[in-house]
């Protein structure tokens, strides 16, 4: 049953220090449909939210709240995860048994497969909850939609996997990917978090650019299980290389493969088919841009076929349409809401 309400919902934020956490709040802050019960910081418990998120000085007067699952409000409809990976596994059990009611949006890694020892082996630890795998949907909104509305909990994909799917789905669902197709994928240093990393410091990352997890990032499998589930047959080789570019936010992708057998206008005819309804996708000519979608729910995306190869790119903003503001876009659908309500911002130029 599609959960419907026309009266203001209650939310919290488990672990909102971060730049997900963060941006949730600056959307949830401004959403009509919105009242923000609690937002939770073991580090930051009785601070200010704008002492520690300068930005919203003069927005909000909420408080940090400590993390202890049996204090939170009971009149709670909906809480997002943005915690580090292996973190909410634990804490999903905690959120189930004190409040029940409560819909689950998680922003980490720990609830996107369904296999705890494929989880083992790209996230580095065991799984604590691997028994709850199989409830939770996987919340690629656009791909994703109708489950999305009538689940409880998603699981809300990764920053690389949201770009990749959107610009590489298209090809699958028309059968133009005859075995393997390649991805590059390059990613701002925000995509490291907020804590400070040699690959996120920015006199390192300022004039560099190199790849790392060559061909074992851990968003390679939720791809692979989300096409598994939408592909019939499946039975492809994804060679995916993730790259640290020298900005702040965006993901920057461009998969290619071979294909004699088709032409442009039915390349094209392709992605209108699937997107043609889709208000945060736009279709572009030439080459997508991060600097179009910085800042926003949006994703560009834009192919090219020629010399009997077919190039696919998409960009997003790896801290929006890569994670809260597909969050709340999935919040939106599981409330009955309008699924652009609180972040229909197009970005700015320059």
């Amino acid at each position: 049953m599609i959960f419907k309400t026309k009266r203001k919902i209650n939310v919290g934020i488990i672990g909102a220090t971060g730049y997900t956490g963060s941006e949730l709040l600056r959307f949830l802050l401004f959403h009509p449909k919105v009242n923000i019960n609690f937002v939770t910081s073991r580090r930051y418990a009785g601070s200010k939210i704008y002492e520690i998120h300068r930005f919203l000085r003069g927005v909000t007067e909420l408080t940090f709240t400590d993390p202890e699952i049996e204090n939170l409000p009971l009149d709670t409809d909906c809480i997002f995860l943005a915690t580090p990976h292996g973190t909410s596994m634990s804490l999903v059990p905690l959120i189930q048994k004190a409040l029940p009611n409560a819909k689950i949006i998680d922003l980490s890694g720990d609830f996107r497969l369904l296999n705890p020892n494929i989880y083992k082996q790209y996230y580095g630890k065991d799984h604590k909850s691997p028994d709850l795998l199989s409830s939770f949907v996987y919340g690629l909104t656009e791909l994703n939609r109708e489950k999305i509305k009538k689940a409880k909990y998603i699981a809300n994909p990764g920053c690389f996997a949201t770009g990749i799917l959107l610009a590489i789905f298209p090809l699958f669902k028309s059968g133009f990917v005859k075995r393997e197709i390649s991805i590059v994928s390059v990613t701002g240093s925000s995509g490291s978090g907020e804590s400070p990393k040699d690959v996120s410091h920015h006199p390192i990352r300022a004039k560099n650019f190199k790849s790392y997890k060559i061909l074992c990032h851990q968003h390679l499998p939720e791809i692979e299980r989300f096409l598994k589930d939408k592909i019939l047959n499946y039975d492809y080789e994804i060679g995916f290389i993730p790259q640290s570019g020298p900005f702040v936010r965006g993901i920057y992708t461009v998969a290619t493969l071979y294909n004699d057998n088709i032409s442009p206008e039915i390349l094209r005819e392709s992605y209108k088919t699937v997107y043609k309804n889709e208000k945060f996708i736009r279709i572009v000519e030439n080459s997508p841009e991060v600097a179009s979608v910085y800042g926003t729910n949006y994703a560009e995306i834009s192919f090219v076929y020629k010399n009997n190869f077919i190039v696919a790119m998409s960009a997003i903003d790896n801290l929006v349409k890569g994670a809260s503001g597909q969050a709340i876009q999935n919040m939106n659908l599981m409330f009955g809401f309008e699924e652009m309500e609180g972040i229909e911002f197009p970005g700015m130029r320059p």
